[in-house]
């Protein structure tokens, strides 16, 4: 590098990003956030937002939609600051999340564990690269992108437009990790899911619910405690069974068994604190139904996907029966939140 010159630059194999560290770090000794300040572990809270927010940006939803539910959620940068699109698009590209150095080789010596796997990370550095190449032509962006699950499969649906007739949610074939055995209309499925959330929003039974007492705030908190410690006992016992293994205490076959087992666990530790993050949204809107449909023609797809959001894990589209080309709106089963 020429002396006073600009940085170097090098090229990772999906995007041209700014040299840094060799750890895949800031420049700054400040704390990274997700990882704790000496860089030896993770910061369970922060790295169960990381990967919402990797699934959500890789399933189409958008930065702003993720920043603007970290800020209602009170989550802050590292400096305790309020996230911002760009900061959040950094955050995601960044090598030490996947365990990675600067120039993408693993880090071998105890520094930033990983928050999410290398498959992920490349996708994500795939899609920044995508986004900076410039304007591209509008596409529509589909409301319950995420939300939807093959019945068969349990794999996404994906928007669909078609040339002719109404745009689709499909099931992707398995290159793409579906079965391609499942479809729904998407104009006639993004009505059907927000009648089915606003209708729940207005029911007696939430309403009844969603009182804010100290006691039930109490036990949310509790909630959220657990299942934080939860899912830090088990990534404690993933490390612990890596260092039986390393040191010969128990055989790699037992270890991968183990480590399968343990591993299923954490991830259902995970996803229960992730949902808890959201059930404050979702008791705040109680009520609030029949307000929201006379809004709702005017509201973004960000917002309207933050109200289902707020109530839905998930739903799943079931098989249609003949004839296919009607619509019927019992295919869509909900799983709520609460």
């Amino acid at each position: 590098m020429v002396p006073g010159g600009p940085p170097a630059k090098r090229r990772t194999g999906l995007a041209v990003v700014p040299a840094g560290p060799a750890d895949g770090s800031l420049a700054s000794p400040r704390r990274a956030f997700g990882h704790t300040l000496d860089r030896t572990s993770v910061v369970d809270e922060e790295a169960v937002a990381i990967r919402e927010a990797a699934r959500r940006v890789l399933e189409g939803d958008t930065l702003s939609a993720v920043v603007g539910d970290w800020n209602r959620r009170g989550l802050t940068t590292a400096n305790g600051g309020p996230w911002r699109v760009n900061s959040l698009s950094s955050l995601l590209v960044q090598p030490r999340l996947a365990g990675l150095a600067g120039d993408l080789t693993p880090l071998a010596d105890g520094r930033y564990p990983a928050i999410v796997d290398p498959g992920t990370h490349d996708r994500l550095v795939a899609l920044h690269a995508d986004r900076r190449k410039g304007p591209r032509r509008p596409t529509r962006r589909y409301l319950l992108t995420g939300l939807l699950r093959c019945w068969r499969c349990g794999g996404g649906l994906r928007g669909m437009p078609r040339s002719k007739g109404a745009d689709l949610y499909v099931c992707p074939g398995p290159p793409h990790g579906g079965c391609s055995g499942t479809a729904v209309t998407a104009d006639r499925a993004d009505d059907a899911v927000r009648d089915l959330v606003l209708a729940r929003l207005d029911s007696p039974a939430l309403a009844e619910g969603a009182g804010p007492t100290d006691r039930r705030t109490s036990a949310h908190q509790a909630d959220v405690r657990r299942a934080v410690s939860a899912l830090a006992g088990h990534r404690q016992r993933l490390d612990d069974l890596a260092d039986m293994w390393a040191s010969g205490e128990i055989s790699r076959a037992e270890w991968l068994s183990l480590k399968r087992k343990v591993g299923g666990r954490a991830k259902e530790a995970e996803a229960e604190a992730e949902r808890l993050g959201r059930v404050d949204a979702f008791r705040a809107l109680a009520g609030t139904g029949r307000t929201l449909r006379r809004t709702w023609p005017a509201m973004t797809v960000d917002e309207q996907r933050a109200v289902l959001r707020a109530a839905l894990a998930r739903v799943v589209v079931l098989a249609a029966e003949p004839p296919k080309q009607v619509f019927r709106p019992e295919r869509l089963q909900p799983t709520w939140l609460e």
